[in-house]
């Protein structure tokens, strides 16, 4: 695949740790050259001991101001997305956030307006958008497999999290919507593919200030309902069905699953099974970014997606606030 793209990972965050950095490992595409911790800790040393980057830097900054770093990952608090993600901009790096890309639309805006200005790509990190699982689905919707598109609705759910978490900080911009109602948001809005005509949202404020549930109902032309529900509080449950005017498809398997998937799709004649090998979902959008960065690939994840996205949840947001 000819030169691979130097990646560095501004902190030692766990989904960097159990998704990303794994992802750029398996990629074709890809080196893991740097990791950044905020200062010497225990924890840069464990990365540095499980992973092997090239490089391990004591500060965010250090990394930045390497030049062989061409794209870095930023999976700090949702709080912290849009500053980092601007410094590592203007220093010439392609960035790579993890989703929210910001807290509120402006900040996306602003990120974005960053990396038009110095001339590097910027895109958030949704994986499951990048599965051949969603793209099936997607494909089927647009298709007619179910004929026209009816109702949707999407669950990410889980509990057990300990009270010191930093999805528990408002301060950081913490909260279920942000950290897993966006799967279900986003989804929604990739299938329909325009953006809600109207949005009705209840949920739960928690003690520490963010959104600890939230449940969405998203209205689009056409007669397009959709129902988005998301928990820190309920029992494991990440899955979406696709409703229609002649079937349903359900999708029982996590957002970002990696293995071999099922697609049911029910219809008054047949119920019928597809099998999806669903490949490492980061390692997909590793690899895309890199074709971006490389070949002048359009984003998968485009920047008036993510705008979308945001507005959305900021709106949610208000509402249940």
């Amino acid at each position: 695949m000819g030169n691979k793209i130097k990646w560095g990972v501004l902190g030692c965050a766990g989904i960097a740790k159990g998704c990303f950095i794994p992802g750029i490992l398996k990629a074709g595409n890809a080196e893991l050259y740097a990791i950044a911790s905020r200062s010497a800790s225990d924890k840069l040393t464990a990365f540095q001991n499980e992973f092997h980057p090239v490089k391990t830097y004591e500060s965010y900054e250090a990394l930045l101001d390497d030049a062989d770093v061409q794209a870095v990952y930023i999976p700090l608090p949702n709080g912290l997305h849009a500053e980092w993600t601007i410094k590592a901009l203007n220093k010439k790096k392609h960035v790579m956030c993890e989703k929210p890309m910001g807290a509120t639309p402006l900040e996306a805006i602003d990120m974005q307006q960053a990396a038009e200005k110095n001339g590097v790509w910027l895109m958030e990190a949704f994986a499951y958008l990048h599965s051949p699982l969603t793209a099936r689905v997607k494909e089927l919707v647009d298709n007619g497999a179910i004929g026209s598109l009816r109702f949707i609705d999407g669950h990410f759910t889980f509990n057990n999290m300990a009270a010191t978490n930093v999805r528990y900080s408002a301060d950081l911009a913490g909260g279920a919507t942000f950290d897993v109602g966006c799967y279900p948001i986003s989804l929604i809005r990739y299938l329909v593919g325009t953006e809600p005509t109207g949005i009705v949202a209840t949920g739960t404020i928690g003690s520490s200030g963010v959104d600890i549930t939230s449940c969405t109902t998203l209205l689009f032309e056409g007669g397009i309902t959709a129902v988005a529900y998301c928990s820190f509080e309920d029992f494991r449950r990440s899955e979406y069905t696709v409703l229609g005017e002649n079937g349903v498809i359900r999708v029982p398997f996590p957002f970002n699953y990696e293995g071999t998937a099922e697609i049911i799709i029910e219809t008054a004649d047949s119920i019928k099974k597809e099998t999806i090998e669903c490949p490492h979902n980061y390692m997909l959008e590793v690899e895309q970014f890199g074709r971006v960065i490389a070949d002048g690939e359009k984003p998968f994840v485009s920047p008036a997606f993510t705008l979308g996205n945001a507005v959305v949840i900021d709106e949610i947001l208000r509402q249940i606030r």
